[in-house]
C-alpha cells in the first residue's frame, strides 16, 4: 500500500477512536448520575429509618458509602459521613456519631456554603452532648461568622438559639439570655412569628433554671400576648404548656395542671398530635407529684397511644415514670411490667441512665415480694452499670466546673491586660507632664508657689489614680471569688447528690444478704450485718439532709405571695400526725399569727423542725405552744415545751451541722435541723435564740423584721395583735382508732 493510503487509513482511524471515546464518556455520565441518584435515594431513606430502625438505617447508609467510594466523589462522600453520624447520633451513639461527623467536617473545603453550615452546626451539638464546651463554643462561633457572611438570617437566628440553649445549660445565664434576645430581634426582622414566640419561652426557660419566676412569667405573657394577636392556635398549646411548666416548676400544682389541661383542649382542637402526646406527659408529672396517682396513671396510658409522637428517649423515660408510680401505689405486677418495658427499650438503644433505674426500679419490687433471687440480679446489674455513669456523670461536671473556669480566667487576663494598658498609657502621660513641668520650672521660676500647688493636686490625682486601681483588683477579687464559690456550691451540691444512687445499691445489697442468708451466718455476724444496714441507713439521712441544707443555703427566689402562719402551722400538725398521736402530744397557737412574706416552704422547713424537737425531746406527756406578737420593733413568733431541756452553753453549738447534743439512742436524729432553722431565719434577716431549763421544758424565740408581714393584713386586721385565743391543733388520737 502506498503512502497516501496509509495516511488516509491513519485518518480514519482517528475519527472512529474520537467517536467511540465520545461515547464511553456518554456512558460514564449517564451511569454517574444513575449511580449519585441511588446513593442520595439511599442515603434519604436512612435518614428516614434512623429513629425506628437502626440496623436497616446503618445498613442503607453504608451501602451508599460503598457506591460512593468507587466514584470518588467528595461531595457524596461528605453527604455519606453525615448522615451516619446523624443515625448514630439519633441512637445515642456518640462515640461513633462523632467520628463520622469529623471525618465530614474534614472535607469541609470541599462542600459548598450550606452543607459546611450544617456540619458545623452538628459538630458543635455533638460536641456539647460529649461535654466539650469549648469546641461547642467555637463552631457556634464559626457558624455565625459564616451565615452572616452569606446573609443567611434563618441560620443566624437557629444559631442565635443553640448559643442560648448552650450558655443555659452550662449555667451562664446573662449569656444565655443575651443570645436568646438576638434570636428574637431577628426574629423580628424577618417577620417570623414563631421564632418570636420560640424566643420568648426560651428566654423564660432560662429564667426558671436561675430561679428568678417574676422574669419567666414577665416574658411568657409577651409571647402569649402575641399569639392571642396573631390569632395563632396551634402555637397557644405551646405558651401554655410553658406556663404550666414554670408553675410547676414553682411547686404550684393546681395552677400548673389548669394551664396543662387547657393546652390538651386547644391541641386536641388543632389536631397536633405531638403535641397532645407532651402534654399529657406533663400532666402525668403534675398529678404524681400531687399524689393524685389514679389520674397520673391514666395521664401515662393516654400517652402511650400516641407513643410513636415520642423521640427514641422520652418512650422509655415514661415508661420508667409509670413504673416508678405502680411502687407507689403497691401494684407490683404492673410496675415490673412498665421497668421492664422501659428497660428493653433502653438496652435496644444503650441508654445507661435508664437501664440502671430500671434495674433498680425491678430490684425494688422483687424485694417487696420476696423473690430474693431477682431482686439480687437485677442490683447486680444496677451495679454493673453504676460506675460507668457515676465516672460519666462526674466526666460532664468536671468538664463544665473547668469550662467555667477557662472562661473565668479568660475574661481576668482581658481585665488585667486592659488595666496593664491603661497604666503604661498613665506612666506615659505622667513622663510627658514631668518634661513639660521640668521645662515650666526653668522658663517661670518666679512662678514657684503656682507651681507647687500644681504638683501637690497632680500628687493628689496619683493617689487618687492608684486608689481607684486598688478599687478594681478587689472588686475583681470579689467577682472571682463569688463566681468560684458558686462554682464549688454547684459542684459539692451535685457530689453529694451522686453519692444517693451508690448508697441505695449498697444498703438494697446488705439488706437482701441479710434476709437471705441470715441463718447460715453466726450469730455475731447477723449482728454486725444489722449494725451496716443501720449505719447505711444513716448515711442516706446525713446526705439526703446535707441536700436539703444545701437547697435551702443556695435558694434566692424572690417571695411573691404572702404565707398564712397560721395555715401552715395547721398543716404542719397533719405532717406529724403520727409522732403527736404516738405520745398524745398537745400543739396549740395564741396570739398573732399573720401572713408573711416568706416562702412557705421555709415557714413550714423552719417550724416543723421546731415543734418536732419539741416532741421527740420530751420524756412525758408534750405540751408545744405557739405564740405570735409583735415585740420591740420584730414580729415574735416563740415555740415552747415542756421537754427535757438544755444547757444555755450549747447557744452557739445547736446550730452547727451534725451537732447532737444527746447521745442517748431514745431521741434519732441526725444534728441538721437546727443548722437548717438557723439558715432560714438568717435568708429573711431574724433571729433565733432559746430559753431552756433543763428537765422543765425550752423557748425557741424567732424574730423577723416587721416588714415581712403582709401589709394589707396589717392594715385590715390590727386588733390580732392582742388577741390570746387558744387553738388546739393537736389530733385526738381516739379518731385514729375509731377509723381502724
Amino acid at each position: 500500500m502506498n503512502s497516501r493510503g496509509s495516511v488516509i487509513l491513519h485518518f480514519l482511524w482517528v475519527i472512529f477512536c474520537f467517536f467511540m471515546n465520545m461515547e464511553e464518556q456518554k456512558c460514564a455520565n449517564i451511569d454517574f448520575k444513575k449511580d449519585s441518584a441511588k446513593i442520595k435515594d439511599l442515603l434519604n431513606t436512612a435518614q428516614d429509618n434512623s429513629t425506628s430502625d437502626f440496623n436497616k438505617a446503618l445498613s442503607q447508609a453504608k451501602s451508599a458509602l460503598g457506591l460512593v467510594e468507587k466514584l470518588h466523589d467528595n461531595k457524596l462522600l461528605f453527604c455519606a459521613y453525615r448522615t451516619l453520624g446523624i443515625i448514630y447520633e439519633d441512637n445515642n451513639r456518640l462515640t461513633e456519631a462523632y467520628t463520622w461527623y469529623e471525618k465530614a467536617l474534614a472535607l469541609q473545603e470541599d462542600i459548598p456554603t450550606a452543607s459546611k453550615l450544617d456540619v458545623y452546626l452538628d459538630w458543635a451539638i455533638i460536641n456539647k452532648k460529649l461535654s466539650k464546651y469549648e469546641i461547642t463554643r467555637e463552631y457556634y462561633q464559626r457558624s455565625l461568622d459564616l451565615a452572616n457572611q452569606t446573609n443567611d438570617m434563618e441560620i443566624v437566628e437557629y444559631v442565635y438559639t443553640g448559643l442560648g440553649t448552650f450558655y443555659g445549660s452550662v449555667g451562664e445565664f446573662d449569656k444565655a439570655i443575651e443570645f436568646h434576645l438576638r434570636s428574637k430581634e431577628i426574629a423580628e426582622k424577618r417577620n417570623h412569628t414563631e421564632g418570636v414566640i420560640f424566643a420568648q419561652v426560651n428566654i423564660s426557660t432560662v429564667y426558671v433554671q436561675s430561679k428568678n419566676y417574676k422574669s419567666a412569667y414577665s416574658f411568657l405573657q409577651k409571647g402569649y400576648d402575641l399569639v392571642v394577636n396573631t390569632n395563632d392556635s396551634i402555637q397557644l398549646d405551646y405558651v401554655l404548656n410553658a406556663y404550666g411548666q414554670v408553675l410547676n416548676a414553682e411547686k404550684k400544682y393546681p395552677e400548673a395542671l389548669a394551664y396543662h389541661q387547657n393546652a390538651l383542649k386547644y391541641c386536641q382542637k388543632t389536631g397536633d398530635k405531638w403535641m397532645i402526646a407532651r402534654t399529657l406527659g406533663f400532666m402525668a408529672d403534675v398529678y404524681t407529684k400531687m399524689a393524685q396517682y389514679p389520674n397520673a396513671v391514666n395521664a401515662f396510658n393516654l400517652c402511650f397511644k400516641y407513643s410513636s409522637y415520642f423521640d427514641f428517649y422520652e418512650q422509655p423515660n415514661l415508661y420508667l415514670s409509670l413504673g416508678n408510680l405502680y411502687v407507689k401505689t403497691k401494684k407490683q405486677n404492673e410496675a415490673i411490667n412498665a421497668f421492664q418495658k422501659s428497660l428493653d427499650m433502653s438496652s435496644k438503644r444503650g441508654f445507661k441512665d435508664l437501664i440502671q433505674k430500671n434495674n433498680l426500679g425491678l430490684a425494688e419490687v422483687y424485694e417487696q415480694i420476696g423473690n430474693y433471687d431477682a431482686a439480687l440480679k437485677h442490683l447486680q446489674i444496677a451495679e454493673m452499670y453504676d460506675d460507668s455513669i457515676f465516672n460519666e456523670d462526674k466526666f460532664h461536671k468536671i468538664a463544665e466546673v473547668q469550662y467555667k473556669y477557662n472562661t473565668e480566667k479568660t475574661e481576668i487576663e482581658y481585665k488585667v491586660n486592659l488595666e496593664k494598658s491603661e497604666k503604661e498609657i498613665q506612666a506615659l502621660q505622667l513622663s510627658q507632664n514631668r518634661v513639660f513641668l521640668y521645662l515650666l520650672s526653668i522658663a517661670v521660676f518666679a512662678l514657684f508657689s503656682s507651681i507647687f500647688a500644681f504638683y501637690f493636686i497632680r500628687q493628689k490625682n496619683k493617689n487618687n489614680t492608684l486608689l481607684s486601681q486598688k478599687n478594681r483588683e478587689i472588686e475583681l477579687k470579689n467577682d472571682r471569688l463569688e463566681k468560684s464559690n458558686e462554682i464549688l456550691k454547684q459542684f459539692a451540691y451535685a457530689s453529694a447528690h451522686d453519692l444517693k444512687e451508690p448508697l441505695r445499691s449498697i444498703n438494697s445489697f446488705v439488706s437482701i444478704i441479710n434476709k437471705r442468708y441470715a441463718h447460715l451466718l453466726p450469730p455475731e455476724a447477723s449482728e454486725y450485718m444489722n449494725f451496716v444496714i443501720i449505719g447505711g441507713k444513716r448515711m442516706e439521712s446525713l446526705i439526703s439532709a446535707l441536700l436539703e441544707y444545701s437547697t435551702v443555703a443556695s435558694d434566692e427566689d424572690e417571695v411573691k405571695q404572702s404565707t398564712s402562719i397560721a395555715e401552715v402551722l395547721k398543716e404542719i400538725t397533719n405532717n406529724l400526725y403520727s409522732s403527736i398521736s404516738e405520745k398524745n402530744a398537745i400543739v396549740e397557737t395564741n396570739g398573732y399569727l399573720p401572713k408573711v412574706k416568706i416562702s412557705r416552704l421555709h415557714l413550714t422547713q423552719l417550724f416543723q423542725n421546731l415543734i418536732s424537737n419539741a416532741i421527740k425531746f420530751n420524756d412525758k406527756k408534750p405540751v408545744v405552744e405557739i405564740v405570735g406578737k409583735v415585740q420591740n420593733g420584730q414580729y415574735v413568733i416563740e415555740v415552747r415545751d415542756n421537754g427535757i431541756g438544755m444547757k444555755l452553753e450549747y447557744s452557739d453549738k445547736i446550730y452547727r451541722l451534725f451537732q447532737r447534743l444527746s447521745r442517748s439512742t431514745q431521741y434519732d436524729g441526725i444534728g441538721i435541723g437546727l443548722a437548717i432553722c438557723k439558715q432560714i431565719v438568717d435568708k429573711y434577716e431574724g433571729t433565733i435564740r432559746f430559753e431552756s431549763i433543763e428537765k422543765e421544758g425550752t423557748t425557741f424565740i424567732v424574730s423577723f423584721p416587721l416588714a415581712l408581714i403582709d401589709k394589707e393584713q396589717a392594715l385590715n386586721e390590727p386588733e390580732k395583735v392582742d388577741n390570746k385565743k387558744s387553738n388546739n391543733l393537736a389530733p385526738k388520737a381516739g379518731v385514729l382508732l375509731e377509723n381502724c
